[in-house]
């Protein structure tokens, strides 16, 4: 999946990005690079009642009180993936979102491999053995898959 950033200031791009990355989901700060996208992230500052938004959108405000869009949802940051995760949910059950007819297994089976690497050093606050330990893998294979994911402990 895509996301498109539109209005996003500093604060909230700092804030929003990395979660949308753990989550596997790629960033694109450029609304007309002409890449294609699954759905928008608004920043907070703008009135997303005023946008015509051709896929459904994430709104970073408070409010929906004068929205009536029901592809529009409110999530203020900061995020928590208890919030986030049922709005996701819901966001690839819209009719709108764009459905592939094949899967590319090897890339599936990477991309979650990652993304379980990625979620195991953040819970170990980066201690690999540990992190190893709760994928039930040895650490040697940890430090490996790392090095093919290019996986960086110091960066979570």
């Amino acid at each position: 999946m895509k996301a498109c950033l539109i209005g996003v200031n500093q604060e909230e791009t700092q804030a929003v990005a990395p979660v949308l990355h753990f989550l596997g989901i790629e960033v694109v700060l450029d609304p007309d690079s002409g890449e294609h996208v699954d759905f928008f992230v608004v920043g907070s500052v703008l009135d997303v009642a005023q946008l015509s938004l051709p896929l459904p959108a994430i709104w970073l405000g408070d409010t929906l009180s004068n929205v009536e869009d029901s592809l529009v949802w409110s999530c203020p940051i900061p995020w928590r993936q208890e919030q986030i995760l049922p709005v996701l949910n819901r966001l690839a059950e819209t009719p709108n979102m764009p459905r592939t007819q094949a899967v590319n297994l090897n890339i599936y089976v990477r991309h979650l491999e990652s993304v379980l690497i990625r979620h195991a050093l953040m819970t170990t606050n980066g201690v690999v053995s540990k992190a190893a330990d709760l994928l039930q893998i040895q650490r040697t294979t940890l430090i490996e898959k790392m090095r093919r994911y290019q996986i960086d402990k110091s960066e979570l």
